[in-house]
């Protein structure tokens, strides 16, 4: 029988099994310290938000985190798969509060820190829009926990294997937790976007974006069929994948010279990239088909096509097949 995870609160929960993998997981993030923020004093209140990143496990032991589908009247983002929170406010105590408040506002995931249990925080994320983000990861205890959905934010509630944002192509154990068949099929294979860094994928696509004065940054897309998950969540989700199973990905994270997250943040707020004001426009700009420079190992395209001329869809579309 598997051992079961035991947590230091008063009346330790039964969470059912936990593989040995999903143990040694939960254990590493527990463990996990983050880097000192690059300068939290120029980053005002108003520009900070904070996700929680809930973790649980799965009926054959597994880790999966819970992600939602922003609500279709959203001014921002709507539609877009994200990590439940949102803005730091005046009466939170700290980000922590920000993200168990706004997880709750949003889900109904409690805020009760004997349900929803801290493993760690993570180093803080430049947004889309400028907003530096940073994710609270946290183990679900309860099993008796049933989200409550706000329709004015969020349209549904999800849940992935978090080792997936791990992988190019999955595992056919993976394949069968994310719902894809067996074998990618050719028509599948050809709808999804093209690049040059990755070979064929039914699962993982990237391609690259100028930002922030032409600084050059890798977005990656992973195509679950009832919504992809892109852009900002992705990047969360493969960090903290990447320290719970203590592996990188299989496929190429970063764009040549990409900068770090501490990087990009002191770019937006020191100097003359500085973001002082509560609305921004991004600065971003797409790029053609991303390509290594220095990395030939993840080259895959067919017959050398580029996207537009294998008829392959856009970054932003769902495969027809897969709807």
């Amino acid at each position: 029988m598997r051992p079961k995870w035991k947590l230091q609160t008063s009346e330790p929960p039964d969470l059912g099994p936990l593989t040995d993998e999903s143990l040694a997981a939960l254990r590493s993030l527990a463990k996990y310290r983050p880097d000192p923020e690059p300068c939290p004093n120029d980053v005002p209140a108003f520009r900070r938000a904070a996700v929680l990143l809930g973790l649980f496990g799965g009926r054959h032991g597994d880790l999966y985190v819970v992600l939602s589908k922003r609500a279709a009247q959203l001014r921002s983002h709507s539609g877009d798969t994200a990590i439940p929170g949102g803005r730091f406010e005046p009466q939170d105590h700290d980000l922590e509060e920000t993200a168990r408040r706004e997880a709750w506002e949003e889900c109904g995931l409690p805020m009760d820190s004997r349900r929803v249990q801290k493993l760690c925080e993570l180093e803080p994320f430049l947004s889309a829009n400028e907003l530096v983000v940073t994710p609270i990861v946290v183990l679900l205890i309860d099993p008796l926990i049933k989200p409550s959905l706000n329709p004015n934010e969020v349209d549904a509630l999800f849940s992935l294997p978090f080792k997936a944002f791990l992988n190019h192509n999955p595992s056919q154990a993976l394949r069968a937790q994310l719902k894809l068949p067996v074998v990618p099929s050719p028509k599948d294979l050809d709808d999804m976007p093209r690049n040059e860094v990755s070979g064929p994928s039914d699962w993982h696509t990237c391609r690259d974006i100028l930002w922030l004065g032409g600084h050059r940054v890798r977005r990656h897309t992973f195509w679950d069929a009832r919504n992809p998950v892109r852009g900002l969540t992705s990047d969360i989700l493969i960090h903290a994948a990447s320290i719970a199973y203590k592996t990188q990905p299989d496929f190429s994270l970063n764009a040549p010279g990409q900068l770090s997250q501490a990087e990009l943040i002191k770019l937006a707020f020191l100097g003359p990239m500085a973001v002082k004001k509560r609305r921004v426009r991004p600065r971003m700009t797409m790029l053609p088909q991303p390509k290594d420079d220095d990395d030939g190992d993840h080259k895959g395209t067919e017959n050398g096509r580029s996207g537009s001329e294998s008829g392959a869809k856009k970054e932003g579309d769902l495969p027809k097949s897969r709807l």
